[in-house]
């Protein structure tokens, strides 16, 4: 393998659904306007809360790598 460089962007995914969905959501998003994400960095987990106290939604920040091409 030769020598690598990355680029490194902090995103924020949200989901109702559950903390990978929040993540697949910041990655896959990100994926679908630019190339060449490598991996990715969960970062911090947020929890928002509704009336009753039951978490109505995850935010997750995540960084993410990209290849930095010649």
């Amino acid at each position: 393998m030769t020598d690598v460089a990355f680029k490194l962007t902090k995103l924020v995914g949200e989901s109702s659904e559950s903390i990978e969905q929040a993540v697949r959501v910041a990655v896959e998003t990100s994926a679908e306007r630019v190339r060449g994400q490598t991996w990715c960095h969960v970062t911090d987990i947020r929890a928002s809360l509704g009336d009753s106290g039951t978490v109505d939604r995850w935010q997750v920040e995540v960084e993410v790598a990209f290849k930095v091409e010649d």
